[in-house]
This record gives C-alpha cells, sequence and structure tokens, in this order.
C-alpha cells in the first residue's frame, strides 16, 4: 500500500530511532475510507503524515494517537521517587533493563498499562518503569517544582533520615535533585517527589542553581570525577554511583557537571566533533569519548560497542567489569589489544555543547 511506503518515510525522517521517538501506524480500509491506527511521540510527524496522504485524496479516519496518551488527564509528568530507578524494555519486572534514572529526575509520561507507565528521560530515551518509582504531577505542579529552590546530592552514597533525624527515609546517590523546604544553619529540610521529608548537611549537598551554571573550563574536572567511579561494577543498563555500563558511565561522569549525554553508546557515537582512527589516538584530548565496536565492512554496516573517556598519554576510563583506565599504547602494561583494535575513533562533546544529544541542564526546559 502506498500509505505504508509514505509512513515509512516520515519515520524515517521525522523518528529514526525507537529507543528516542515512538511512531508506529497501522492502515485498513472501510467503506472506502482508509482508517489510520497507531501512536508517535512526535506531533510534527502526524502532520506530515496527514498532508503527504491527503495528496492521494483518501477519505481518511484519524485514529492516530500523539502521547501521552488522553487517559492520563492532565498527568503527563513526574518525577524519579527512589534514589535509583530500573527502566525496562517493556511493562514488566521481568523485560530488559535498558537504563536508570535517580531520584529527582523529571520524565515525561506517555501511557499507562498495568501498574507501569511508559515514560521519556530528559536524554529523550523511553523505557517503562513501575508506578511506585514515579510521583505523577501536572503541568502547574512541574513548573512549580521547576521555580523552586533545589539541591543536588554530591556524595555517591548516603542515607537520609527524616527531620528529626530519627528514622532512615531514603537512600540518596549523586546527582539526586530535591526541593528545599527550609534552610537551617547546617543543614536542609528537603522535600522528595511524594512529599516525604528528609534532613541533610550542607556538606553533602550543592544548591542546584549554582551547579547548573558552572561551566566546564578544565577537562581535569571530568577525570576528577570519572576516577571516583574506580572499581564500581559493570551493570548493564547503569546510569549511577551504585553501578554502570559503558555508557552509563560517561553519561554519569558530564551529568555531574552539568552535561546531558544521548543514553546509549551508539547514540552518543552521533554527537561531537570527530576524531577518526586513521588520525590517531594522539590526536585525542582529555575528555573525548572514544568508541569500540565493529569497523564497517562490504558485508556489514558499523556497530558501536563500547565507549570510554580519554584521560592523557593514550590512556582512556571506561567500564568493562568494573570501572579502570586502559591504555592505546603496546608498550604500556595496561594495554588492551581487543580495545584497541576494535577502535572506532573518537568524539569530542565539549566544543558542541547545546547541541542536540549534548544538553546543558542548565539549558534543558524540564529541569
Amino acid at each position: 500500500m502506498e500509505a505504508n511506503n509514505i509512513s515509512q518515510n516520515i519515520k524515517d525522517q521525522f523518528a529514526p530511532d525507537g529507543r528516542e521517538a515512538i511512531y508506529h501506524t497501522t492502515f485498513y480500509f472501510n467503506n472506502n475510507k482508509l482508517i489510520i491506527k497507531g501512536e508517535t511521540t512526535v506531533p510534527e510527524a502526524k502532520l506530515a503524515l496527514y498532508s503527504d496522504l491527503d495528496e492521494l485524496n483518501y477519505n481518511l479516519v484519524d485514529s492516530l494517537e500523539v502521547l501521552p496518551e488522553k487517559s492520563l488527564k492532565d498527568k503527563n509528568w513526574g518525577l524519579v521517587n527512589l534514589s535509583v530507578v530500573n527502566l525496562r524494555a517493556h511493562s514488566r519486572h521481568s523485560a530488559e533493563l535498558v537504563t536508570q534514572a535517580i531520584m529527582g529526575t523529571p520524565v515525561k509520561v506517555l501511557k499507562e498499562e498495568h501498574g507501569w507507565y511508559q515514560i521519556q528521560t530528559p536524554d529523550r530515551y523511553i523505557a517503562w518503569v513501575d508506578r511506585a518509582a514515579i510521583a505523577l504531577k501536572n503541568e502547574e505542579e512541574i513548573e512549580a517544582w521547576r521555580n523552586s529552590n533545589r539541591i543536588i546530592s554530591i556524595p555517591d552514597f548516603k542515607l537520609a533520615k527524616d527531620i528529626k533525624q530519627k528514622e532512615i527515609v531514603t537512600d540518596l546517590v549523586a546527582g539526586s535533585i530535591i526541593e528545599i523546604e527550609r534552610e537551617n544553619q547546617d543543614t536542609y529540610n528537603l522535600i522528595l517527589p511524594d512529599g516525604r521529608k528528609i534532613q541533610i548537611e550542607k556538606s553533602n549537598c550543592e544548591l542546584f542553581a549554582e551547579w547548573k551554571d558552572r561551566e566546564i573550563n578544565d577537562a581535569t574536572i571530568l577525570t576528577k570525577t570519572a576516577k571516583q567511579f574506580f572499581g564500581r561494577p559493570y551493570l548493564w543498563g547503569g546510569t549511577s554511583s551504585k553501578g554502570v555500563d559503558c555508557s552509563g558511565f560517561v553519561k554519569s561522569v558530564y551529568f555531574m557537571n552539568g552535561i546531558i549525554l544521548a543514553r546509549d553508546a551508539s547514540l552518543q557515537f552521533l554527537h561531537g566533533d570527530t576524531i577518526s582512527v586513521d588520525q590517531g589516538y594522539s590526536k585525542l584530548l582529555e575528555g573525548d569519548l572514544v568508541f569500540f565496536g565493529r569497523a564497517k565492512t562490504t558485508e556489514k554496516p558499523m556497530k558501536v560497542t563500547h565507549v570510554g573517556m580519554y584521560v592523557s598519554k593514550g590512556e582512556y576510563i571506561h567500564s568493562s567489569g568494573r570501572v579502570r583506565i586502559n591504555s592505546f599504547d603496546p608498550k604500556a602494561e595496561n594495554f588492551n589489544n581487543y580495545r584497541s583494535v576494535t577502535w572506532l575513533g573518537g568524539r569530542r562533546v565539549l566544543t558542541r555543547v547545546g547541541e542536540p544529544g549534548i544538553i546543558r541542564v542548565s539549558e534543558h526546559p524540564w529541569y
């Protein structure tokens, strides 16, 4: 059917990667009417589809829903309610863990299914999370949160007690963003997304407004942050100080310095200035991302499977079994031959901050 070809072209243009955008359509005729069913997160894709279909002179019946779904009513936003939550490929606990989100992450809620929410995170990643992990908000409530005074937690891990410091309420990880209820001399009283209250020392956090506006003037700060993850276990889908996969590691390092990267290695590979394999690792600078995988052949396309961050003198830090440093230099004790022969090049992201896939937290409208 010609409509299917048109729809595929629209998908390729507006929603080429299902990890970052939803676009599903089906077509069938009924009483000489072309009925269009499906869903999308991209309103522009729907407009383009109907514009192209109009030229075919079909009598169109619109059943293509633009998410969020109407059944959510005005609760189209949410805040992550637990220290670290698992986001899965499907709406069940047995589904693949594809990524994580930490407390205070604002998310767009797309649909609800059997006690699970399909959400989109600030890096555009789409996944499912169970109901207990999210505090739903309407537009007015999420806007009030964005305008509130907040802190960002700094320690890798900390237990937080109630206001009277008697009972543990939650744990916190680095990067948690929480609203301030009251400032005391040495502590803050904080309100969690679901209304629970805790108190933490000022020494364990930083004012969000000050943190988000800090510039990366020296890439050594990225290396310093990365080394704080030394020995942390590899965790498929992990993006917190409790455990990280390769792309989750570099993403966490950059986030703790105010920059949101794309989620997966293959997505991160699409952004930034290119340092090719032919140029060699000597052209890499501190903070550059280095990618590994299968090079393009006549039979198979390139496949990015791993990412790390360049440090200096041929060394890069990455999450492989655990967070560690390896070298491109064959003479070095920490030389990794497997990684060196599968190196696909680097991406310099610090020269492209503000572009898609490399967004400052301070410039992201969800924060």
